[in-house]
């Protein structure tokens, strides 16, 4: 459950440390996006020397979120860090790779398709 003013960790490879969400889609008073949601996102840490500036504004995709993700089975999924992957358009990624697993969710959203020889 992501608000905004949150802090996430980007899990592609591309150069950023931490970003802050300043928008959620899907309806004008939303409070709260979950896994497999759009957001709004802006750069606050990278690496020197990154192509992808700070203060920049991007389009992420969120994964991993630290509240419980219940499955069909009644059984959940919990992870330490809320995590998003940056995109370049609607579901192009901006890095190659991703670190740490991903859930169901997201391959029912054909989102895992585009890393085809990597996961």
């Amino acid at each position: 459950m992501i608000q905004k003013k949150n802090y996430l960790v980007p899990v592609d490879k591309s150069g950023v440390w931490w970003v802050n969400t300043f928008h959620l889609y899907k309806g004008f008073n939303r409070k709260i996006s979950s896994v497999g949601d759009f957001i709004k996102v802006s750069v606050r840490s990278v690496r020197p020397n990154n192509w992808i500036a700070k203060k920049s504004k991007l389009i992420a995709i969120i994964i991993k979120t630290k509240k419980e993700t219940f499955k069909l089975d009644k059984s959940y999924v919990k992870f330490k860090f809320n995590s998003v992957v940056l995109l370049k358009k609607r579901l192009t990624p901006k890095g190659k790779e991703l670190f740490g697993p991903t859930l169901t969710n997201l391959k029912r959203k054909k989102f895992m398709s585009t890393f085809a020889g990597v996961i």
